[in-house]
Order: C-alpha cells, then sequence, then structure tokens
C-alpha cells in the first residue's frame, strides 16, 4: 500500500536532524499508526536503524550490536556488559554524525528499567556526541511517562515529541479509490489506521472484509481491539467493561456507574486513559462548564474499537458458534444509523475549514437538552467563530431522500430552544447531507462528503 501524507511529521523531523547538535527525537502513537512506515520512509543519512522485541537485555544488545556494525565494522565482535557502555563505545567509534533509530523502545525498557536513566547520561553529554536519536513506540503510557512526567530521568531531553495521529478520511478516499460517500462508510470501520486499510485491500467489498476480517473468529481483526487494550492499558478489565458499555449505548458517567455497580469516582482514571489513548472521547455539551458532568457523555472515539464493541462483543458467542451472517444481517439492518455518528463526527470536525466571507469557525460541539414535554432536543454542528461575533449552527444527516429545506426549517425550530448569552452579528446555518454540493446562500451553507473528505 502506497504511503500517504505524513509530510508535518517528516518536515519537522527532517528540520531536527539538519542541526549541528544532537537531538533527541521521540515519536509515538497506538499500534498499527504507521510510525515504522514513517520511520522507513525517513531514511536519514548514516542510519543505525534496531527494531526491539522482548529478548534479555544481553540478548538485545547482542542484536543490537550487528546494526551498529553496518557502520562501525566489528561492533558485533564486542560483548557489551551494560547499555551504557554499548552506547559509549558507539558514540567514541562513529566516525562522522550517525542517526540512531530505536524503534518499539519500551520492550528495551521492559528488560531494562535502568535505560532511561542511561540514556540520560548519554544525552547530557550533547556537545560530545556524535548521534541523533530517535525513539519511537506504541505503549503510549509507557512513552508518555518516559518521556512527559517530571519523575523520569528523560523529562525535558527531547527536542521534539510526535505523537503520530491517524490518517484523515481523505487519503482512505485515494487508497481505496473510491467515491466520498463511500470512503464516509469504509472509515466508519476501518478508521485512519493504515494497517486496517492494508487488510481492507484484500477483499473485493467492504462488507467481506468486515466479515472475512473482523467477524470471523479467526479473521485478522476479530480480536485486535483487545489486542490493543491489553498491551496499551494498564489493568485493561475495567477499561474493556466500560467500552463494552459505551458500544451498548451507555453514554453518561452515572450510567456506566451504575452498571458497573461502583460509584462514578471510581472510573475516573480507567475513562482519561481511554481518552489519552484515543479509544474514547468526553464530549460536553456546547455553552456548557467542563466540570459539568451532567451535560457530558462519552463516545467510542475509534471507529474500528466502536464498531467492535457494539457488534462484535454482544454477539460473540454466535460468531464463535460460525453464525456469521446472523451478525451481518444485524448490522446491514442497523448499518445506516451506525454510519451516521461517524458521518457527524467528521462534519463537526470539517467546520474549521469552512471560510465564509473571511470568517474561519472553531472546532464544533453537539448542543441537547430536554423540551419541556421531555422530547430530547439535539444540535448536531455549533460553534463560534474566531473573534467569537458569529455563531454557526448546523444539522448532519445521512440517508437518502432528505430535505435540506425540511432540515432547515427543523434547525430554524431549534434555534429558538437555544438560550444565548450573547448577541452575534450573524448566525449561520449549516445543513449537511452526503449528496449536497458546497454552495453559500446568503446566510445559509450547504455541504455533503465531498467537501468533509477534501479536507
Amino acid at each position: 500500500m502506497e504511503f500517504v501524507n505524513r509530510e508535518e511529521e517528516l518536515r519537522l523531523i527532517k528540520q531536527e536532524l539538519s542541526k549541528k547538535e544532537s537531538q533527541l527525537i521521540v515519536i509515538y502513537g497506538r499500534r498499527r499508526v504507521g510510525k515504522s512506515a514513517l520511520l522507513q520512509k525517513l531514511k536519514p543519512a548514516n542510519c543505525i536503524y534496531y527494531l526491539a522485541d522482548i529478548n534479555t537485555s544481553d540478548i538485545q544488545r547482542n542484536f543490537f550490536a550487528f546494526q551498529v556494525a553496518k557502520l562501525i565494522p566489528g561492533f558485533n565482535n564486542v560483548l557489551y556488559p551494560d547499555w551504557y557502555t554499548f552506547f559509549e563505545q558507539a558514540n567514541r567509534q562513529l566516525s562522522k554524525k550517525a542517526t540512531i533509530i530505536i524503534d518499539e523502545f519500551p520492550n528495551l525498557v521492559k528488560s531494562a528499567p535502568e535505560l532511561p536513566s542511561v540514556l540520560q547520561k548519554i544525552i547530557d553529554l550533547k556537545q560530545n556526541l556524535n548521534f541523533h536519536l530517535i525513539i519511537c513506540g506504541s505503549l503510549q503510557q509507557m512513552m508518555y511517562s518516559t518521556f512527559l512526567e517530571k519523575s523520569s530521568p528523560l523529562f525535558g531531553r527531547a527536542n521534539r515529541i510526535i505523537k503520530l495521529q491517524p490518517l484523515k478520511c481523505k487519503w482512505l478516499k485515494q487508497i481505496l479509490n473510491l467515491t466520498s460517500i463511500q470512503a464516509i462508510e469504509e472509515y466508519s470501520v476501518w478508521g485512519g489506521i493504515p494497517r486496517y486499510w492494508e487488510v481492507r485491500t484484500e477483499y473485493n467489498s467492504l462488507f467481506e472484509a468486515i466479515r472475512e476480517a473482523i467477524l470471523n473468529p479467526y479473521g485478522i481483526l476479530y480480536e485486535e481491539p483487545l489486542r490493543l487494550f491489553m498491551d496499551d492499558l494498564s489493568g485493561a478489565v475495567q477499561p474493556i467493561s466500560i467500552a463494552s458499555l459505551i458500544g451498548l449505548g451507555c453514554n453518561k458517567l452515572s450510567e456506566i456507574a451504575g452498571r458497573l455497580n461502583k460509584p462514578a469516582t471510581s472510573l475516573s482514571r480507567s475513562l482519561q486513559v481511554l481518552i489519552d489513548a484515543g479509544y474514547v472521547k468526553r464530549e460536553l455539551c456546547w455553552g456548557e462548564n467542563f466540570k459539568n458532568n451532567k451535560k457530558t457523555l462519552y463516545r467510542l472515539d475509534d471507529p474500528l474499537i466502536r464498531f467492535f464493541f457494539t457488534f462484535v462483543v454482544p454477539n460473540q458467542s454466535i460468531l464463535n458458534s460460525r453464525l456469521i451472517d446472523v451478525v451481518e444481517k444485524e448490522i446491514k439492518k442497523r448499518w445506516q444509523v451506525y454510519v451516521s455518528e461517524t458521518w457527524e463526527e467528521l462534519c463537526r470536525q470539517s467546520v474549521i475549514n469552512l471560510n465564509v466571507k473571511n470568517i474561519q469557525f472553531l472546532p464544533a460541539q453537539r448542543w441537547w437538552q430536554q423540551s419541556k414535554t421531555d422530547k430530547p432536543i439535539e444540535i448536531d454542528i455549533i460553534t463560534e467563530s474566531d473573534d467569537g461575533q458569529n455563531l454557526l449552527i448546523g444539522e448532519a444527516k445521512w440517508g437518502k431522500n432528505i430535505k435540506p429545506a425540511m432540515l432547515l426549517r427543523e434547525l430554524d425550530q431549534k434555534i429558538t430552544y437555544l438560550n444565548l448569552q450573547k448577541k452575534y452579528q450573524n448566525i449561520y446555518r449549516l445543513i449537511m447531507l452526503p449528496e449536497l454540493e458546497f454552495e453559500v446562500k446568503e446566510n445559509v451553507i450547504y455541504a455533503g462528503a465531498d467537501f468533509v473528505c477534501q479536507n
């Protein structure tokens, strides 16, 4: 599969490597997001690349020495008693500036907890150091604690820290050669993870890929979310339980706590770990204080994880009985509703790319409340302009035969429920339907899947 995007990350890394003084660059992010592919694309001159495994320190140093020997002939003919000696000798014997890349760094730390302290000593000799160091890892909690917690020896030593994010929908559209509407449907399952896109290319259709790769107990992605949780999250049992409940539709903290029969305060750490890992999103109602838990919802933020906990976990006994067709029928029956949640989120993300009369809008949120008749009222998209002078309010619906005029009337009605605390120069209304072309008519903006997928 072709390598796409990451231009900004490559630019920043090359910028650091161009400096005379030795640099420490840290790259981390969830598994499968494309860190190793980024490093392979980088290919700096005079490079030593080592992919760490789970062997003992002695064996790892032997393997690492073979890689160093590509630049320092005979380096692997010596047994190094410890990591300080290893790096000190490599530094002494390098004849010109090199770049050392350690991929899956947490595997090294597991076998050698002293390694961060060793590297601190090495890095603090910057003026006499003959190599740049790039450290990469998938275990997000460990990478965070190693480089971003004040108690860590390596805190403050990194010159650049890059958390690699999932790719956007437009790149999936390009890779699979899809229409914009097809890309959004595919993105609802695979999200922005390149490895999942690679799996998808092995099948002729979306539902064939779902059936064989995700629903089949022998499928390559059948247990992928559980592996992610077990590898990346310490004490994964509670996070898995929380994600399962969110997948079943428990979006409020009180609901989750009630189903687990635990006080809400005991879930704070697990929820924050899920949020930091990019698996769960904390959604605050627009206009509310961040501390207001009553107006906060929790949603699964990664599409494959959302698909897994929505359709696979509740049906595992059926799938393990090889009744895959039964679950596939359920998915197809609920498909439009399932995709609509991804569509709404992509629409909210896309409003920062709107440029109406040179007005820039901030990231959008949702707004909701109960009416006096207890009927829920929801506005899909709401945000201010960056200067706070304009308001954007919108509806994003997924489906066919939905009339924009009808949505506009409904939106005007919903606006009357908003208790706006300030007077805006303009209130722009946004209608987003998959098939719409981008158009602005007075204070009404129309946009569709093509707009969402081009940004």
